[in-house]
């Protein structure tokens, strides 16, 4: 058993943060708008935020291009403290094809 609190240990560094008064970046996946929407909104308080979406095994292509269009669209219309930006990785579903 992990007897480790890794909200515990969020919450010391995210008050070390405030006290030095640093807001750094974080790289953040996404695998969806619904997934990344309470992260975004309690992880911006503290980073500016790059949201990384990459999910090549969503199939066909129009489900893909929804699925990123909703997490820009989530991205767009929260309102956050520091600045959150969205990037897209390569969509290759061959990736997830059986030979």
């Amino acid at each position: 058993m992990n007897a480790r609190n890794f909200q515990r240990e969020l919450d010391r560094l995210l008050e070390r943060l405030a006290a030095e008064g640093r807001v750094p970046r974080l790289f953040l996946h996404s695998c969806c708008a619904p997934c990344s929407s309470y992260v975004l909104e309690y992880l911006s308080k503290y980073f500016e935020i790059t949201v990384f979406y990459y999910n090549p095994n969503i199939y066909p292509p129009k489900e893909y291009d929804e699925r990123l269009a909703e997490v820009r669209r989530l991205v767009s219309e929260m309102e956050f403290a520091h600045p959150v930006t969205v990037v897209a990785g390569a969509y290759d579903p061959a990736l997830f094809s059986t030979p």
